[in-house]
């Protein structure tokens, strides 16, 4: 007997689609016919019936490919579901040659080769326009050519509103030049707006209960106020006892709470000689207990699992997702050095309570020149 899908009783469709947590999945439920489709687009703007999508790691484009013309058309990139192990193929012309920095919101923050900076949804294909890189202060005094621009300039962005075509809008943050300073923006902008704060290099930036939050190269604390007359940061916290300025700090929140990840590097003893590489050695969690003013090491993160690299950071609870690993640490490539003889080399997972390393993708197609791969979490909002 032949079965018409369109014939399925409302409830029965609406059931599948609330299980759907892989984008892949969404996909092929969208194609199934226009009813199905407008089930799924119905979810996404109802947020609390929609699940969240599992996060993705997208791979970088094929750099290799000598052939101008087929570089051209090299728009197809794959990102890769950390839940379910698949990969999910997307044209996107918008994003080639570009840096890419990721988010838990939906959003990739873009560099191009031109310099131009957006926000763009890989999956809704739209794009928020934000000042260009010459729209910074603090430039170099050298020429440097766009390529390096590019990759280096920008070292982080944060996004303190997941709608940036919300009535509420939206404020982009970064982390910039060489003195690795912080700058905001709002779309349809026209230049960076400067903060006020010590040149001693920001290492992360986040949004936390509607307020931005630095962590400099100290470990300091600092609120970002951007709101005044006299946009500067303020001076929080300092840091835990223990930690060294040249670790790697990440600032997420984690079960309402805001933490402090402290990524430890030891050198890695593969890297070809002449070439210096690091890679991870250890990873550290702090809890801020804002009414005692203190750091609070945690030796264990329940059911959750922390993403940090060249992206915002955020925690999920993998409760809802059996293919993530519970009471873990992801990451991928992020430092300055990995450049040089490609970036993508450092990732995988540090389980809290082993204290040991696994790999979660093992692909050859990691390595990059000027955009590592990184964590993203899909949305079709």
């Amino acid at each position: 007997m032949e079965v018409n899908w369109l014939d399925l009783p409302e409830e029965i469709t609406d059931n599948i689609a609330r299980r759907l947590t892989d984008i892949d999945d969404y996909v092929r439920f969208g194609f199934v016919c226009k009813t199905w489709q407008s089930i799924v687009f119905s979810h996404t703007t109802k947020e609390k019936n929609w699940n969240r999508f599992s996060p993705l790691l997208l791979l970088p484009e094929n750099e290799n490919n000598t052939d101008q013309d087929q570089a051209d058309n090299n728009h197809v990139r794959k990102f890769f579901s950390l839940s379910s192990k698949k990969i999910v193929n997307v044209n996107l012309p918008e994003i080639q040659r570009s840096r890419c920095f990721g988010s838990p919101f939906g959003w990739l923050f873009t560099v191009g080769l031109d310099l131009n900076i957006h926000l763009m949804n890989p999956f809704t294909h739209c794009q928020v326009t934000l000042p260009s890189q010459p729209m910074f202060q603090n430039q170099y005094d050298i020429f440097i050519e766009p390529g390096k621009l590019r990759r280096m300039f920008v070292t982080k962005f944060a996004l303190l509103s997941s709608k940036p075509h919300s009535k509420h809008g939206c404020v982009v943050m970064a982390i910039y030049s060489k003195y690795s300073v912080l700058a905001f923006a709002r779309p349809g902008d026209k230049t960076w707006t400067p903060l006020d704060c010590p040149k001693e290099s920001h290492k992360d930036i986040y949004s936390y209960n509607g307020q931005f939050y630095a962590i400099s190269s100290n470990g300091i604390l600092r609120i970002c106020e951007i709101d005044t007359p006299h946009p500067r940061t303020i001076d929080f916290m300092p840091p835990p006892a223990k930690i060294k300025p040249w670790e790697m700090f990440y600032l997420v929140g984690m079960s309402g709470d805001l933490h402090l990840v402290v990524r430890l590097f030891d050198t890695d003893e593969d890297a070809p000689e002449g070439i210096y590489r690091c890679k991870a050695e250890y990873f550290e969690v702090y809890k801020l207990d804002f009414h005692s003013k203190k750091w609070i090491e945690l030796s264990d993160l329940g059911d959750y699992a922390l993403f940090v690299g060249t992206n915002t950071s955020f925690a999920i609870s993998t409760s809802g997702y059996p293919g993530l690993k519970r009471n873990s640490v992801y990451f991928t490539d992020d430092t300055m050095e990995c450049y040089k003889s490609g970036g993508g080399r450092d990732m995988g997972i540090f389980d809290f309570q082993t204290k040991n390393f696994t790999h979660f993708y093992a692909g050859s197609d990691i390595l990059s020149s000027f955009s590592p791969p990184l964590f993203f979490v899909p949305s079709w909002k």
